[in-house]
């Protein structure tokens, strides 16, 4: 399975969950949404998706791992910092 998450989508909402001996990292998604204005412009808003206060039903991706997690997200990180060695920032 392939799942794509676009730059659009990402937050800085990160949290780390824990469930019957796995440990998980969760990366909230906000989708952002277009909606027209009365004066016939337009205005995107990106936010946590809340029924009401405090029931919060955001999107998320969760890695999970059974023993250590930061092996591969260690891994990751020295990509992207081959990556973008040398890049103008």
């Amino acid at each position: 399975m392939r799942v794509n998450v676009y730059a659009e989508e990402q937050t800085l909402r990160v949290e780390l969950v824990e469930k019957r001996g796995f440990t998980g990292i969760r990366f909230y998604l906000e989708l952002p949404v277009t909606i027209k204005q009365e004066h016939g412009g337009v205005m995107q808003y990106k936010g946590p998706f809340q029924h009401h206060e405090g029931d919060d039903d955001s999107s998320a991706v969760t890695f999970w791992g059974k023993h250590d997690l930061r092996a591969s997200l260690r891994l990751a990180l020295e990509l992207l910092d081959q990556h973008y060695e040398g890049k103008p920032k």
